[in-house]
């Protein structure tokens, strides 16, 4: 039985604790899952000072159905323009693992 639930000639493939640290994200990716992070925490605080709401009053329906996604590009600009530092964060604790310092001693 390979987990909670077995079913016959279907089994999940099993990843140790081991094998979870070795796949470790490459920078590229670290860098951009930080990135979009950035982003997003930008859009939530626009959103929450009132930004959304200021671009769609008094333009109905269409304008409320939009300005998310111009918030969206706001933080997008800002999170490029001016990063807080989470990507690195990000990218340094998701990405590769450093390879040990090996001391010889003679």
């Amino acid at each position: 039985m390979t987990g909670p639930i077995a079913y016959p000639g279907m089994s999940a493939p099993s990843i140790g604790p081991l094998e979870r640290v070795n796949a470790a994200l490459s920078d590229a990716d670290a860098s951009n899952i930080g990135q979009r992070f950035e982003q997003m925490l930008w859009a939530e605080m626009l959103t929450h000072a009132g930004l959304e709401k200021a671009f769609s009053q008094g333009g109905g329906e269409a304008a409320s159905a939009f300005s998310r996604y111009v918030v969206e590009a706001v933080a997008k600009d800002i999170a490029e323009s001016h990063p807080l530092g989470l990507a690195d964060a990000v990218k340094f604790n998701a990405g590769p693992a450093p390879q040990p310092r090996v001391d010889k001693i003679s």
